[in-house]
Parts: structure tokens; C-alpha cells; sequence
């Protein structure tokens, strides 16, 4: 049952409504037979699977938090079987060819049979959730909480499938569920949710017609240089307003409880250098990355420019891999470490000449360089095979021809939607003013009359654009 589905959205009225009419004693039961019952919908081969976790976090969690004089090592048994739960069920068919390219024999009945167990949808989110907590606990930064406490927290169901990654302090807390009814909830929830339809169902969906027609290995090599840009373009607003539009339906469905989750994107193709894109697309991953990996890594490598350099690439390389069991997503994350670590060398070099003035047109060669160089990315990424990623790249830069083979139609709808990406910041902030010279919740026109026409518009095109089996690009990672 997907987020942009009829029968999700009428549960998901039902569900708040029955959350506010229970008493605050029996909401948190309510929330995790809800989330559970949401989570089954996808199928109940797993349903017990995020319980797992939950019960070595919290077995591994206890010893932790009693003062074991072997802390370190409970967190790393804690973090070892999360890593292999994500492994086995997400990357043994990619290990498996590996071992097989390597003549490893791989066709053992064992074997197929482990590959072909299907890939439980969310995992993983809450395994880097998991892992998260262990660190802060052993770290001292939150505490154990009970059972069923963090059984919720991992089954929560507006984040459970595609984030956003939470952190147990800035949830845990809330789902308390204290608070006390406001219509600003309700306001602030449909927010997000009528956006993020429109994002996904209006720009998502129909972006995807044509980027997977370009991208399907069934498809000719794409002829002609500006439809090879056209189809990265266009794959690049797509996946944007895809995993936008589905946080939005996330942090909208939590909002409705009167939970805030945090935010995720924040106009990343507006970013004006390499790791300030980082800070602006899937936030939460990157925070994640930053705490988890890089800042650990960098301690350890502080003096040594070269050993960072290789690390950060390691970094981001794993950033992709975790993205998805393939060699694109590999290269994906290998690219945008490149980036990185080719900005990090040019701000050594700036700083270690202090007198040094900066090149006039710098702030705008690296704002260009960002946008064209995370555009270029996208290609392996999206291609289903490396050779297909490589056909596209070379149509772009090297196999120059003039001409077109899509239609006015296509072209037209890209532009529009790099339109509306390009006026997007001006567009927030014009309505944060409305909300605030109208009041969260007042009976002001903006409440009363445009906020309703605003929600009937947006609904009306969600159902218009409908197809009722599209799946979030997310949900496949």
C-alpha cells in the first residue's frame, strides 16, 4: 500500500482521526498495531523483521547501558548482526555474481535459493537507524528505552519505508504521544501531503514516461547529444521529485500525530558547491554519513591529506552501494567523492595562500560545476548496465550529433519542471510569509478559502495523473 495510493490516504484519515479520539494512555498502542498492520501490507513474509532488529538492539542495548566493562564490544556485536541482515538480504546476489565473475562456483542449490529470497522493502533505513542508536548509547548521548518503545520507533510506519533516518533522541521522545490536539497539525500535515501527490504523481510520474523509455536496454542508443542531456535532465528532476514528494507524504503523515520528523531536502539543485549539495539532498543520509563514518575517519586521518582524500572516496563509494546492489550505484557515489575531494583540494589550496585572491568567477564555476557534475552522475545510476550508462555518456560529451527524437511534449514538460525547481526557494518563501501574517491555525481567508482551493486543486490533480501502481524510486533501496 504506497503513500500516493486512494486506500492509503482514506486509512491514513481514518488513523488520525481514531489517534486524536483515543485517550493519550492508548495511543501508542494504537500507533504500532497501525504501523505493523501498515508494514504487512507490503507482504508478511517480513513482518517480524524490523521485531528482529528491535530485539538485538535491545539485548545488545541493555548490556551497553548496564555499565559492561566490554561496552565497545556489545556495540560492535549490536552493529555486526544489523550489517549482516542487510547484507544477506540486499547484496547476496550481487556478492554472488562477484564470486562467480571471480570462478568462484556460485550455482549451488544453497546458494540460488538464498539469492532468491525476495528483499524486504525498508531495511535499509532502519538497519542505519540501528545502528545509530547503538552508537549514541555506548556514546552516552540517549538512553534505554523499554521495549516496546523501540519497537516503535523501528516500526513506525511515516518513516519506516524510505526515512526520513531518524535518530532515537529526536523521536523517541515524541512518541510519547502527550501532546494535545491543534488544527495546526492538520494544516501542517496536509501541507506536505498534497505537495508531495502532486510532486510525485504530476512531476514524478510523468518525467518517468520518457526517462524510462531512454533508459531501457530494449531502447536503441539514444542518437542524438541534447536528448542524452535531455534524458539526464530529465532523470535528475525526476528521482528529485520523487523522493521529495514521498518525505513529504512522510513528514505530512507523522505531522497529523502531532510528530515531527526532519527534513530531508531543502532545493538541492540550488547548491553552490559539491558538499553543500550533500547538505541539501537527502539530509538525514548525509548527516548519517557525516557522524557515522566521516567524522570518525576524519580524526583518525586529520594529518594526513592523501589518506582523507582515499577515505572519503571509500565513503562515498559505500554511500552508493547502499543506494543499491549494483556496479552504477557504485560509480554514482565514486563520481560525487570525486567532487568532494576535488572542492576539499581546491579550499587546502586557497587557505594554505592567504593572500592568495580568489578567481572573481570561482562562486560561479563551482555553482555550474555542481549542478552539470550531479546531472552527469545520475546517468550511471539510473542505467540499468554500465555499458548503457557509458553509450549515454558518450552521446553527451563525445558522440556529438544535432537533432532530436522525442517529442515537443517531453521537452516542454522538462522545461516546466526545471522552471518550477528554479522558482521553488521564492515559492516556500512566499508562502512561510502567508502562514505567517495569516497564523498557523486562525480563521483568516488564507485558511478559510485559498488553503481549501489549494488542497482540492492538488487532489484533483493527484487523481488526474493517478496510476495507481507507481512505485517510490526509494522503495527499491
Amino acid at each position: 500500500m504506497t503513500f500516493n495510493s486512494v486506500p492509503y490516504l482514506a486509512l491514513l484519515a481514518l488513523a488520525a482521526l481514531v489517534f486524536w479520539l483515543l485517550p493519550a494512555r492508548f495511543r501508542r498502542t494504537f500507533v504500532v498495531l497501525a504501523s505493523v498492520a501498515f508494514y504487512a501490507s507490503w507482504g508478511l513474509l517480513f513482518v517480524w523483521l524490523p521485531l528482529l532488529v528491535a530485539s538485538i538492539v535491545y539485548v545488545t542495548g541493555r548490556k551497553i547501558a548496564s555499565g559492561s566493562a566490554d561496552k565497545v564490544g556489545w556495540m560492535r556485536l549490536g552493529v555486526s548482526c544489523a550489517v549482516v541482515l542487510l547484507v544477506f538480504f540486499k547484496y547476496r546476489a550481487f556478492l554472488s555474481g562477484i564470486l562467480h565473475s571471480l570462478g568462484f562456483p556460485s550455482g549451488t542449490s544453497a546458494m540460488s535459493s538464498a539469492t532468491s529470497i525476495a528483499f524486504p522493502i525498508g531495511i535499509s533505513f532502519y538497519t542505519f537507524e540501528a545502528i545509530a542508536y547503538l552508537v549514541d548509547l555506548r556514546q552516552g548521548r540517549v538512553k534505554m528505552p523499554a521495549f516496546v518503545e523501540l519497537c516503535l520507533f523501528f516500526y513506525f510506519w511515516p518513516n519506516i519505508l524510505s526515512g526520513p533516518i531518524v535518530r532515537s533522541r529526536e523521536l523517541m521522545p515524541q512518541l510519547a504521544f502527550q501532546k494535545r490536539f491543534e488544527p495546526r497539525f492538520v494544516f501542517e500535515g496536509l501541507d506536505r501531503i498534497v505537495w508531495g501527490l502532486v510532486q510525485k504523481n504530476v512531476f514524478a510520474n510523468m518525467l518517468g514516461i520518457w526517462v524510462d523509455r531512454g533508459f531501457s536496454l530494449k531502447t536503441p542508443a539514444i542518437p542524438f547529444t541534447f536528448d542524452g542531456w535531455a534524458l539526464a535532465i530529465g532523470f535528475a528532476l525526476q528521482i528529485y521529485f520523487d523522493f521529495s514528494g514521498y518525505t513529504n507524504l512522510a513528514i505530512g503523515a507523522a505531522r497529523l500525530l502531532g510528530v515531527t520528523l526532519p527534513e530531508n531536502f531543502r532545493q538541492p539543485y540550488h547548491a553552490a558547491t559539491p558538499p553543500e549539495f550533500w547538505a541539501r539532498w537527502h539530509m538525514t543520509l548525509s548527516r548519517w554519513v557525516r557522524d557515522y563514518l566521516f567524522f570518525p575517519i576524519n580524526a583518525r586521518h586529520a594529518g594526513a591529506p592523501l589518506r582523507l582524500y582515499v577515505s572519503l572516496l571509500g565513503v562515498m563509494a559505500l554511500v552508493g552501494l547502499w543506494h543499491g546492489a549494483g556496479w552504477g550505484f557504485v560509480l554514482w557515489g565514486t563520481l560525487h567523492g570525486c567532487y568532494l575531494v576535488l572542492y576539499r583540494g581546491y579550499e587546502s589550496a586557497k587557505n594554505a595562500r592567504p593572500g592568495w585572491s580568489e578567481w572573481r568567477l570561482a562562486p560561479f564555476f563551482w555553482r555550474v560545476f555542481t549542478l552539470v557534475a550531479a546531472t552527469v552522475a545520475w546517468v550511471p545510476f539510473r542505467a540499468a548496465t554500465l555499458a548503457k550508462a557509458a553509450a549515454i555518456l558518450a552521446v553527451m560529451f563525445f558522440r556529438v550529433r544535432t537533432g532530436s527524437e522525442f517529442g515537443p511534449i517531453f521537452y516542454l514538460f522538462l522545461a516546466g519542471s526545471i522552471a518550477l525547481c528554479a522558482v521553488e526557494p521564492w515559492m516556500m518563501r512566499k508562502l512561510r510569509d502567508l502562514e505567517e501574517q495569516a497564523g498557523a491555525a486562525s480563521p483568516s481567508p488564507f485558511n478559510v478559502v485559498l488553503r481549501p482551493i489549494a488542497y482540492a486543486f492538488g487532489l484533483l490533480l493527484f487523481l488526474l495523473f493517478d496510476e495507481h501502481n507507481a512505485q517510490f524510486i526509494y522503495s527499491q533501496f
